[in-house]
């Protein structure tokens, strides 16, 4: 999606600075300090798409590209491996985590406030239950399950794009998420931003060659609807999540057809993820010698270790709580926003965290 020659590592630089972007958002949300003039940049995690679906896109996106084109000539059995153990790692860590922050919120004397939970506390036995079950994951680390979840499932969608299926792989993913929404079951709903993007993925290079092959003007067109398309849903997305009592008496109507208050999602909400997307895709593209130059220090540490970032940024999020009040400070809420992710930053520059946790 380049106008230049592909370049693997530039490439791949690119998918790591957006990683890293969602990653920041995801973790601002997470802190929850509002009003904050971050606020502006994640729209709160309250708009029709939010950093979490692009956060498992580009998962999708990249294992696609790395585990199944990448790794295309290794037997099966041997990619199917290494997908099996990083799945069993992740589930793992999200058993650990969500047991330490249920934890912290039960007993800990937390003046800041943390999210809600549905688990009463010292229910240990029920927790244990509902996590080893797949039925509560800490929202901190929500992610982890339905990453591990998938993964475990990516061998076969590998299999089927090694012998020219990838078409059923998306097919596969469609009629699951289907059976998702009618029953819904959540990871059968949000796997569909992540096989959809494998597929991609498993095809990126063929798609960049196709790109190049475009000529300017059609790849301006091209650039221009996705760029114009993300800027005008966001700007509507913000009116009427925002400003409802000032939108039209479909404000409420609107808002259902993405699910946005739903666990689920809805297929309309599906298709602008992608859609945004692929618009941010190209917006990086677009500023990348900027990102390079001045946000590079910051991006890329959070896109390489993204994983990381997730798993650690409550430890961060809990020093925060249990230190400062709620305060409806814009300038005491941006600080705090910038503490955290300043300190979450710090955690993945540390030896200890880089030799302990799934990057």
């Amino acid at each position: 999606m380049s106008d230049k020659s592909p370049n693997p590592k530039r490439r791949l630089t690119v998918l790591d600075h957006l990683r890293g972007f969602f990653i920041i958002v995801i973790i601002l949300d997470h802190l929850g300090r509002w009003p904050s003039l971050f606020g502006l940049i994640t729209g709160k995690g309250l708009l029709w798409v939010t950093a979490a679906e692009g956060f498992v896109i580009i998962s999708g996106l990249l294992v696609g590209y790395v585990r199944g084109f990448k790794n295309r000539a290794l037997p099966l059995i041997d990619v199917s491996i290494k997908l099996w153990r990083r799945a069993i790692l992740l589930f793992i860590c999200s058993i650990i985590a969500s047991i330490i922050y249920t934890a912290i919120f039960w007993y800990a004397p937390v003046i800041g406030g943390l999210p809600a939970m549905p688990i009463d506390k010292g229910e240990w036995s029920e927790l244990i239950f509902k996590i080893f079950t797949f039925q509560y994951t800490y929202m901190w680390v929500h992610f982890l399950t339905l990453y591990a979840l998938f993964l475990a499932a990516s061998p076969l969608a590998i299999w089927l794009m090694r012998i020219n299926k990838s078409w059923l792989v998306v097919a596969i993913s469609l009629v699951v998420f289907t059976i998702g929404r009618c029953t819904n079951i959540e990871s059968l709903q949000w796997q569909a931003l992540f096989f959809i993007p494998s597929v991609a993925g498993y095809h990126l290079e063929a798609i960049q060659s196709y790109w190049k092959k475009l000529g300017t003007s059609t790849q301006a067109i091209v650039k221009g609807t996705f760029l114009s398309v993300t800027i005008i849903t966001i700007l509507l997305s913000v009116w009427f999540t925002f400003y409802a009592d000032q939108a039209s008496a479909l404000t409420i109507d609107v808002n259902l057809l993405f699910d946005r208050e739903n666990i689920g999602i809805t297929s309309l909400r599906v298709l602008l993820a992608l859609t945004w997307f692929t618009g941010f895709l190209f917006f990086f593209q677009t500023i990348e010698g900027w990102l390079r130059r001045h946000l590079d220090w910051l991006l890329m540490p959070f896109g390489a270790r993204s994983l990381s970032a997730y798993i650690v940024h409550g430890v961060v999020i809990v020093l925060i709580s249990l230190t400062t009040y709620a305060s409806d400070s814009i300038i005491i809420n941006t600080f705090l926003g910038v503490v955290c992710i300043l300190a979450v930053w710090g955690l993945l520059k540390s030896p200890l965290v880089q030799k302990t946790i799934p990057a």
